[in-house]
């Protein structure tokens, strides 16, 4: 069985591993790690990127659930030895920071009656969508795009914790003070990680609210 270390540890960058298996589809030649530190793209948030004994490798989740590297054409691994996996540092806390922001950003815009329906954590075109919940709603007109940035950040300063809970089959984040959110992306492991976060655009078009952000990883 595969150990996905990534689902339970944003902030491992780096393992020495010995392979699971091995393979060929459609798209190449693949290896799967027996220990995975590999997010591959998914629920809104790219993949990392990666690289298996320095050589840059594409990952992807197979339909049976198994997380594949896929490895340039005239590269073998032998199966008996160990390699090193790495990612990039600097985008895994970018994204891990950009999808918390989004979580937090679908807590905080209930307050004013509208609730997240779809997330897109990317680098330079993080949004979320939300739409009306029942009862009182603020209305587009009247939601005012730095007052939400401003009680954004105000919680980010608070340096709640943001947890990894497995329940059964479901893998859940959760924000101190918040709700449990099922998820399969990567997070901060407190909101004081993330800083600077800031609204880009709100636009509302046919029932939907979006709006538009960014955010960036606070150094470590």
């Amino acid at each position: 069985m595969q150990n996905n270390i990534y689902l339970s540890n944003t902030y491992q960058y780096e393992i020495e591993t010995s392979l699971l298996a091995q393979g060929e589809d459609d798209e190449g030649h693949w290896v799967a790690l027996k220990d995975n530190i590999f997010h591959p793209q998914g629920g809104g948030q790219p993949m990392d990127t990666a690289w298996v004994n320095d050589i840059t490798v594409r990952i992807k989740k197979q339909l049976g659930g198994l997380i594949v590297a896929y490895l340039p054409e005239h590269v073998i691994l032998s199966q008996d030895s160990n390699v090193v996996a790495r990612v990039d540092k600097e985008k895994r806390q970018r994204y891990a920071a950009l999808h918390t922001a989004g979580h937090l950003l679908n807590w905080e815009l209930r307050r004013f009656g509208w609730l997240a329906q779809k997330g897109h954590h990317f680098p330079d075109e993080s949004r979320v969508e939300f739409s009306m919940m029942e009862g009182d709603v603020t209305p587009f007109e009247e939601l005012d795009s730095q007052y939400i940035e401003d009680i954004v950040n105000q919680s980010l300063h608070s340096g709640r914790a943001v947890a990894i809970k497995q329940k059964g089959d479901l893998r859940i984040s959760y924000i101190d003070q918040t709700e449990e959110m099922p998820c399969g992306g990567t997070h901060v492991s407190s909101l004081d990680n993330i800083q600077h976060f800031s609204i880009k655009s709100m636009k509302f078009k046919k029932g939907t609210l979006r709006i538009s952000y960014d955010a960036q990883h606070a150094a470590i």
